[in-house]
């Protein structure tokens, strides 16, 4: 009881407490946001445009709610041929690096990565690859089109703005996530045991596909360090807060339907100010790399999984797995992980 009531003072404060809506200019910037065709991604490139941004390339499955969005942008923002929609499909590693190829070869330069697609599905679902679809999209594809964006956001790197950015949308649920939650047998993989159907619980998986991220975000954070702690390229995560999407779209019962909206009234964020914190990562400095952003801060983490000694050796183990997997789909995956 007492652990319910300090959640729902932590979603209050949340409400009432918002983010800072950013305001740096970011005029002659180019910017690609993943699931940015509504919800928060929507609300994320709409502030991407009005900063002045030069190019906001936005990845989404279905290319017509991708011109809807983009119609809605320039409605709203009053600025035409800023946003481009570029088909993507995160379920499929193909389109992944099909994407990925066509940012590498069209534009000039990517200041701005926000890799914001994401799903919560209520029951469980096979991607094409034969991974659960959940970590599919939110870890596995995420994490191989942040690695083949590497290169390109390297050489992005200017001497008066430094660094550019890769910003993963994560969640603060990832705290929660238990060590017996990612291993099973000692014969059995990570990355085997979360994608397995008995183990499949819809809230769980979704904690679980997040805490991976912020695995993967130390990871890459090392790679875009040089020898001599030069930053090539900003790496960190951000989690909204509690906030009032779509994201739940699949979960319509009864009681749902009709107390989910009046809990979101009272305890969520709108996706507007869910999206200040997005946007405001992808505006931090290198004091950001590595580092998990929430509530206009950098969160104490060290009573958590992510911090202690078991999570670290979970972190070092599901890293190895991952990046095997994902060489199996790319060539360029080994290469792109040497250190700069």
């Amino acid at each position: 009881m007492a652990a319910m009531i300090a959640g729902l003072y932590r979603l209050l404060k949340g409400r009432i407490f918002t983010p800072v809506d950013p305001n740096t200019s970011l005029e002659g910037k180019t910017v690609l946001i993943t699931g940015g065709n509504r919800g928060l991604g929507l609300e994320a490139a709409i502030k991407y445009v009005n900063l002045g941004a030069t190019t906001v390339i936005i990845g989404c499955r279905s290319t017509e709610r991708g011109n809807q969005a983009k119609a809605t942008i320039e409605t709203l923002t009053r600025q035409k041929g800023v946003v481009q929609i570029w088909p993507l499909d995160m379920s499929r590693y193909d389109s992944v690096i099909a994407f990925a190829r066509r940012v590498n070869e069209e534009i000039p330069r990517l200041d701005i990565a926000l890799l914001n697609a994401g799903v919560l599905h209520r029951n469980y679902t096979l991607s094409s690859e034969g991974w659960e679809d959940t970590l599919q999209i939110n870890t596995l594809s995420t994490i191989l089109l942040a690695l083949l964006l590497l290169q390109k956001l390297r050489a992005s790197r200017t001497d008066v703005g430094g660094p550019a950015n890769l910003t993963f949308t994560s969640s603060g649920t990832h705290k929660f996530v238990k060590g017996e939650q990612l291993v099973g047998s000692e014969d059995q993989s990570i990355l085997q045991h979360v994608n397995a159907e008995s183990n499949f619980s819809s809230i769980v998986q979704y904690k679980v596909s997040k805490i991976l991220i912020e695995f993967a975000v130390k990871c890459i954070a090392k790679i875009a360090r040089q020898e001599n702690g030069t930053v090539d390229v900003i790496v960190n995560s951000a989690c909204p807060g509690f906030c009032s999407t779509n994201l739940e779209r699949e979960f319509d019962s009864f009681v749902h339907r009709l107390f989910g909206p009046i809990f979101y009234v009272i305890f969520g964020r709108s996706a507007e100010q869910g999206s200040r914190t997005l946007v405001s990562a992808t505006l931090l400095g290198e004091e950001s790399h590595g580092k998990f952003w929430t509530h206009d801060s950098f969160p104490d983490l060290s009573q958590f999984l992510i911090s202690t000694e078991e999570g670290k050796r979970l972190q070092e183990r599901a890293w190895t797995e991952i990046v095997e997997e994902l060489k199996t789909r790319s060539p360029l995956i080994k290469e792109l992980l040497q250190p700069s």
